[in-house]
């Protein structure tokens, strides 16, 4: 079935439902094994989800002996089990001079993201609508989500013909414009697993990374219609201060009929501009001191 871009059905990077197939296929029982391993990935997310809502336990995090404790399992089963939390992006590391770990991006919502993420979505949405006028395309904020990019906000063009982001959506790394900005600046790990969306998806991992090396010198990405036919998107970074840390990245995403080889340069340039005004916005407005009760 061919996918027409409208107002109401766009890319996969933004707001296209996908039909399944009605086949009915027989499936493998879970092992008791599977089972007590999954119980256990659960106990931990219990534990994760425990310490998110307080100040002092959050910043400390839950250390491995503390998990092994819980389950009543050994230290090197516990360090397992959160390597493959971690790995998936349910947990991470709860700050980098300690060993214990916080709930992870794959299970926040924009309520539980990290404080410079939260700031970039509270900040973000005067920089988008300024997109949207400068370019007549749809805009978007995104930032990690473990194995994935999480748009934070987006705001539309009044074109009947348009891509929407989708506030809240999660979107592939490696064949989307915020996926390969966040993978190129080392904000999520690139996958080892590249599925084809489309026949300009990247498939193969070294190719991907010399194409990421690309986007950091050029200081954009696009999603050449590697995620859906008849799309094309443009993402930026958007770093903690002009010269700070990358956080996310803002971008634009508009059917392929307009975003042309002929437009993208002049698109870019604008959104390079708008991104460097909101890192600069960012540092210019510090973040508030966080509460500790």
């Amino acid at each position: 079935m061919n996918t027409m871009i409208t107002a109401a059905t766009t890319d996969r990077s933004c707001t296209q439902r996908d039909v399944a197939s009605s086949e009915l296929r027989l499936v493998p029982l879970p092992t008791m094994s599977t089972i007590g391993t999954l119980e256990r990935g659960l106990k931990i997310l219990d534990l994760l989800v425990e310490i998110e809502s307080d100040p002092v336990r959050q910043a400390k995090g839950v250390s491995v002996q503390q998990v092994a404790t819980s389950l009543d399992i050994h230290k090197s089963s516990a360090s397992r089990l959160m390597q493959t939390l971690v790995s998936t992006g349910y947990a991470v590391a709860a700050s980098p001079n300690r060993r214990g770990f916080r709930l992870g991006p794959a299970v926040q919502t924009n309520e539980q993201l990290h404080p410079a993420q939260r700031r970039l979505s509270s900040m973000a949405r005067p920089f988008l609508e300024r997109l949207v006028d400068l370019t007549g395309e749809c805009s978007h904020a995104a930032v990690s989500a473990g194995t994935s990019a999480l748009v934070i906000d987006d705001a539309e063009t009044g074109k009947s013909l348009r891509v929407v982001a989708g506030t809240g959506r999660r979107v592939p790394l490696h064949c989307t414009s915020a996926g390969k900005v966040l993978l190129a600046h080392g904000l999520a790990t690139v996958p080892a697993d590249l599925p084809v969306r489309t026949a300009r998806t990247i498939t193969d991992v070294d190719a991907l990374v010399a194409h990421l090396a690309t986007i950091v010198e050029q200081g954009y990405s696009i999603d050449d219609e590697e995620n859906d036919e008849g799309v094309r998107c443009i993402s930026a970074p958007v770093r903690e201060g002009r010269d700070g840390p990358v956080i996310g990245c803002i971008g634009i995403d508009g059917p392929s009929i307009r975003v042309t080889s002929d437009t993208v340069e002049q698109m870019a340039a604008q959104l390079v501009r708008v991104a460097a005004d909101l890192s600069a916005e960012l540092e210019q407005r510090p973040a508030p001191a966080e509460h500790v009760s």
